[in-house]
């Protein structure tokens, strides 16, 4: 009885992988929702980096994943810092627009690619 209670204890209750999926959600409503104004894409660039640091503990941790579905991510957020930077250049512009679209699409591609391979069993040793 005391040693389930001792493994128990030092089982975590939330792995890295399922607090990843759940940002992972945060992340596609905000790439859908949320991208089309400045503020609201600094929030989701926010949203974004922290996802991509939980992706890099997973990787560091031996979880494995198809190579575009990181590869993806990080274009997606390039996309959306460019996005910013286009957007405080010239706030007129709608090229900020149809950067920040293009990179709604890349983390909607990797979110579901993410998601497909936790399904086909990529999730680490």
């Amino acid at each position: 009885m005391k040693a389930d209670r001792a493994r128990a204890a030092k089982r975590p209750s939330v792995s890295t992988l399922t607090i990843h999926l759940y940002v992972a959600f945060a992340v596609a409503a905000l790439a859908v929702l949320a991208v089309w104004r400045r503020p609201e894409r600094r929030i989701t660039l926010y949203v974004v980096t922290l996802q991509i640091a939980l992706g890099i503990v997973l990787m560091l941790q031996g979880t494995k994943v198809p190579w575009y579905h990181p590869a993806l991510a990080v274009l997606g957020w390039i996309g959306y810092m460019a996005a910013n930077a286009i957007a405080r250049r010239d706030p007129a512009s709608r090229n900020a627009l149809i950067v920040s679209a293009v990179s709604s699409l890349l983390i909607l591609v990797a979110y579901y690619a993410g998601i497909e391979a936790v399904k086909h069993g990529y999730t680490g040793a």
